[in-house]
């Protein structure tokens, strides 16, 4: 399974996505969108340092990392490589 297509999964699973599965795309604007927010931002923070092995550093707290799930699955591929 492809990093994105978990990535997926977990937003779906644990920060309480209410639309279809087929409309998170990989390019859905999660932070404009409000489907990661503050709480949520932490949680899914736990989540990829659990199911991938990383660690996420304060200094990756950046919007740029976690705006889709194409940039997050990018992230959590940089920081495994």
């Amino acid at each position: 399974m492809s990093t994105e297509a978990q990535v997926h999964g977990l937003i779906i699973s644990h920060l309480n996505w209410t639309g279809s599965p087929d409309e998170l795309t990989p390019e859905y604007p999660l932070i404009e969108q409000h489907v990661i927010d503050s709480l949520g931002m932490l949680k899914l923070v736990a989540l990829l340092e659990e199911q991938f092995g990383v660690d996420v550093d304060d200094v990756d707290l950046v919007p740029t990392n976690f705006s889709t799930i194409a940039e997050i699955a990018a992230f959590v591929d940089s920081k495994r490589a």
